[in-house]
C-alpha cells in the first residue's frame, strides 16, 4: 500500500522579527504572564489582519465588499494546483501562466515563485522588488474562472501602483486571495489546499494554511 499523501505546513511562524509591510509595526507578540514566577504562561499579541501567512476577503479592497465571515469555509479547502513560476521576474505575466501548464478547470491556484528563497535567506527583512502579479495577470486570472490565488510573499500584487489594481480586479470578481505561504518544500502539481483563517467579521485574517500532496 502506497504511503498517504504528505501534509506540508506552508505557514510562516507569526513571530517579532517576522518581514513586515514596507517597515510598519504590524506585529507585536509580549509577555503577559510566565511560569515559573506566575501561575501561567501568556502572551499579548498585537497584529493587523493582513501579517505573515493571511487571506485576503473582497472587503479589503472593495468598499461594501464582502467580510471574511461571510465566505463559506468550503472556499478555503479543496484541490488545488500548484504552478512552478520561478523564472518569472518581477511581474508575472499572462505568458508565463499559459507557459506553467495550468490545467484547464483550475479553481484553486497556488503561484510558487523564487519569494519562498527570501523566508530562508532574509528571515527578518522585508523586499519591494518580490514577484508578483501583473495586472494584465490577475485579468487572466479572472477570465479563466479560477476562484482563488495564493503566492508565497506578502501580496498578489505588486508593491507600487498596480497593488491596487490587482487586488480590485481579483476580489472584485470574487476571487479570494492567500497571502504570504512558504513554497520552498512544495513541487508543481495536483495537492489539497487545507486554509483555515481565523473567522473575523472583517478585511481578512492570518491562517494556517497546508497542502496535502502531491496528488495523482
Amino acid at each position: 500500500m502506497p504511503p498517504p499523501p504528505r501534509l506540508i505546513d506552508v505557514s510562516v511562524t507569526l513571530r517579532n522579527g517576522l518581514p513586515e509591510w514596507a517597515g510598519r509595526r504590524i506585529l507585536d507578540i509580549s509577555t503577559r504572564s510566565a511560569t515559573p514566577d506566575e501561575r501561567s504562561n501568556v502572551s499579548n499579541v498585537v497584529i493587523t489582519t493582513h501579517t505573515g501567512t493571511h487571506v485576503d476577503a473582497p472587503r479589503h479592497f472593495i468598499h461594501g465588499g464582502p467580510t471574511l465571515d461571510e465566505i463559506p469555509l468550503e472556499r478555503w479547502v479543496g484541490p488545488c494546483y500548484v504552478a512552478d513560476l520561478r523564472t518569472a521576474q518581477l511581474r508575472i505575466e499572462p505568458d508565463d501562466l499559459e507557459a506553467a501548464g495550468i490545467p484547464q478547470q483550475t479553481e484553486r491556484l497556488v503561484l510558487k515563485t523564487r519569494n519562498s528563497e527570501l523566508w530562508r535567506t532574509h528571515p527578518d527583512a522585508f523586499f519591494e522588488d518580490f514577484v508578483a502579479l501583473s495586472p494584465a495577470a490577475a485579468d487572466w486570472i479572472v477570465a479563466h474562472d479560477i476562484r482563488l490565488v495564493a503566492i508565497d510573499y506578502l501580496s498578489v500584487g505588486p508593491f507600487g501602483d498596480d497593488i491596487v489594481a490587482v487586488h480590485r480586479t481579483l476580489l472584485g470578481a470574487g476571487v479570494l486571495a492567500v497571502e504570504g505561504l512558504d513554497l520552498s518544500e512544495v513541487e508543481s502539481g495536483h495537492y489539497e489546499l487545507l486554509c483555515f483563517p481565523l473567522k473575523l467579521a472583517v478585511d481578512g485574517a492570518p491562517a494556517r494554511v497546508a497542502l496535502r500532496g502531491p496528488l495523482s
